[in-house]
């Protein structure tokens, strides 16, 4: 019926009607289901196997559309290969690497292999389709291809943990997609540091004009995988059966298949992961377990490296904080003599107008130099802070009334600060510092005017890695953020925005320490900062500082003090000369009786000698083995009764706490005045008396 009798020539040939009884057994005995379809896919014969493969008896599959025995979600896709295929008709397999499907009359879906043959018959085509049901062998492949991808799976996680770099590792990932997966190319686009675009991280098998036109294609696949984060694959068969609209639609060109997956980052997806086919192919199950499990190793050696560059950054910050740290020291000891000296001569010079013209403007030059170094110690954590439970509302309303007025009214200045917010435990005269140099910076970054922020609100970090994250311990914390809307800061500046004396500014228009002078302190304060900023999108700084159980009460350096002496006997402790030559000046100035020493040993003698000792005035450093604070504590075995007052050019490890000596105890910060010391004595000796001194 469908092929011309043998020539009656051929003398082995039998009859005629032989022949066709013969091809007819042929086809109905055949071990493959054979289905014969007209142009217009529509069933015109069937074999046994086919109804016992498909569950239907031939009078019921003649007729029927061919798509009724594949899965509804094939069926589409199966009219156009059947179109293209009637335009060129030839015998071969179907759907070479295609996982093709059939669905029997119960519903029951298999995989299938279907080998395609072209007939004419009448001037008609008809075409027959050899089926075979694979699925024991499609079971045994797929075991083994599971095994090979897990096999690889665990081998390129012990490459990523061997150290390699972040570059090789994607460049590996690659290769062993195109070896496991076999398709033609595939590559690595992860998210830039502003977190405004993809970049290429590594690629294999896509030529650079190729990268150029499909990278921004990407940005619409990984936006839509973030937006459903618990589906982090897809996998696209067929490119040109998408909608238009559809970002995958613009890879028609180059691609058939396509298969994406998101890279796993601490708050959204870190970049794609994505193989492509240039020739049609369906992507498996296991194909998109194997290409996850790679995508996870890579946002796991991304955050890694991440994390590796962030220990760095806060190594550095640390190695620059105590260099900084050890100059300021030495520093403010230096500022004290020249200070303490220049007060001197002006008091003895006040006649003469122009010498006290000149003397005044050295001490403010001394002044200015003793605020390059707070801000150096602020930097270096070694900052002599006096924390105390602090009411953020109150404070930050307050700063927004000043910045109205001093910013202009090209800036708009708001608050946003929640009720009930817990006090912060923090330095309230070095938190407002904090709070004003940042809203110099963003006044800066808006020269053209635009909005400042100021919010408050209470944060509770219960999770470990989010703590981990911003460096912090897992409790309550205070975030005071200041957001503006200026020129804000691309990936290099941001990364280096904390470093003292780094600024973008013009020349004498900036020192580059108001953000190091933020940094030291809120870290100092048991807090962390966090910067975000983008340019052309402005900056957000957060300020995470610990919160107090405590009510706020009035600052006691805000108290006015009459600048007086006294009669009482004060031993002074320093054991840098010309320092200890000041403050013996002050103090006699002030009228006080004074004695003095140069070491612990030294004022443990005088103490023993000496019995009418009022006060302790000693530096935290000494030399000798013993310092400040050691000195403190066995005077006051020695003497419960005595006043302590401690001075320091720099506060580090060694600062007294007001637990151990309690409110009794005061420190004054070098450089000072002379009537910041006669302040802080007469403070100390106008509270009510101590226990009496035991007698030696």
């Amino acid at each position: 019926m469908m092929h011309p009798p043998p020539s009656s020539s051929d003398a082995t040939a039998p009859p005629a009607g032989d022949s066709l009884r013969i091809y007819e057994q042929i086809f109905r005995t055949a071990a493959d289901a054979l289905i014969i379809v007209d142009r217009s896919g529509h069933i015109q014969l069937a074999n046994k196997q086919a109804e016992l493969l498909f569950g239907l008896p031939p009078e019921r599959l003649a007729g029927l559309a061919l798509e009724a025995l594949m899965p509804e979600r094939f069926r589409q896709a199966h009219r156009r290969h059947r179109s293209l295929y009637a335009t060129r008709a030839e015998t071969r397999p179907m759907g070479m690497n295609l996982a093709l499907w059939a669905r029997r009359s119960d519903g029951y879906e298999f995989p299938v292999e279907i080998s395609l043959s072209p007939l004419v018959l009448d001037d008609q085509t008809l075409v027959c389709a050899n089926i075979r049901d694979v699925s024991e062998l499609r079971r045994a492949q797929a075991l083994l291809s599971h095994a090979r991808q897990s096999e690889a799976v665990a081998d390129f996680g012990r490459y990523a943990l061997a150290g390699h770099e972040l570059s090789h590792i994607q460049h590996e990932a690659c290769q062993r997609l195109i070896e496991q997966l076999r398709t033609d190319c595939a590559l690595v686009a992860q998210l830039n540091r502003a977190g405004t675009a993809l970049t290429i991280g590594a690629s294999v098998g896509w030529s650079a004009d190729e990268l150029d036109s499909v990278l921004p294609r990407l940005s619409g696949h990984w936006r839509e995988l973030s937006a459903r984060p618990r589906e982090p694959s897809r996998v696209i068969d067929d490119l040109r059966s998408v909608d238009a609209v559809d970002p995958a639609s613009a890879l028609a060109r180059e691609f058939d298949s396509l298969l994406l997956c998101a890279i796993p980052g601490e708050a959204e997806p870190a970049g794609l992961l994505v193989v492509g086919s240039r020739r049609e192919r369906s992507f498996t199950h296991d194909d998109t377990n194997f290409l996850q499990a790679l995508a996870n190793t890579i946002g796991a050696a991304l955050q890694r490296e991440r994390a590796e560059e962030r220990l760095f950054q806060a190594q550095r910050l640390e190695a620059l904080g105590q260099l900084t740290g050890g100059v300021a020291h030495d520093f403010n000891n230096l500022l004290t003599v020249v200070s303490g000296n220049l007060q001197m001569l002006e008091e003895r010079l006040a006649d003469d107008a122009s010498a006290s013209k000149l003397i005044k403007a050295a001490i403010r030059a001394t002044g200015r130099g003793a605020d390059l170094t707070r801000k150096l110690l602020a930097f270096s954590r070694r900052q002599t802070l006096q924390p105390r439970p602090v009411d953020v509302r109150q404070l930050l309303v307050s700063l927004a009334e000043i910045l109205r007025r001093t910013l202009g009214a090209h800036i708009d200045v708001q608050t946003e600060v929640e009720d009930s917010l817990p006090p912060a435990h923090a330095d309230p005269g070095m938190l407002d510092t904090a709070l004003l140099n940042l809203a110099v910076n963003s006044r800066d970054a808006m020269p053209d005017g635009g909005e400042l922020v100021l919010g408050a609100s209470c944060c509770v970090l219960t999770d470990a890695a989010q703590a981990r994250d911003l460096d912090l311990q897992p409790g309550r914390y205070l975030k005071i953020s200041v957001r503006d809307t200026g020129q804000g800061m691309n990936a290099d500046v941001l990364a280096r925005a904390f470093e003292p004396f780094f600024t973008t500014k013009e020349s004498g228009k900036g020192s580059g320490l108001g953000l190091s002078l933020v940094y030291g302190f809120v870290k100092q304060s048991g807090g962390n900062t966090q910067v975000s900023s983008k340019p052309g999108h402005g900056t957000s700084i957060d300020l995470y500082l610990p919160t107090s159980s405590a009510m706020p009460t009035a600052d006691p350096s805000s108290a006015r003090f009459d600048y007086r002496g006294g009669n009482e006997t004060i031993l002074v402790v320093e054991d840098d000369e010309p320092v200890r030559e000041v403050a013996l000046a002050f103090l006699k100035r002030l009228g006080y009786r004074v004695l003095e020493a140069a070491d612990a040993n030294g004022a443990l003698q005088i103490l023993q000698q000496t019995p009418q000792v009022d006060l302790l005035f000693t530096d935290v450093i000494l030399r000798g083995g013993v310092n400040g604070p050691a000195l403190a504590r066995e005077a006051l075995r020695r003497y419960p009764g005595l006043r302590i007052v401690f001075t320091s050019g720099y506060a580090p490890h060694l600062l007294p706490s007001r637990d151990e000596f309690g409110s009794d105890a005061e420190l004054l910060a070098k450089p000072y005045r002379v009537d910041q010391l006669a302040a802080m004595l007469r403070r100390a000796f106008d509270r009510p008396a101590p226990a009496a001194r035991a007698d030696p």
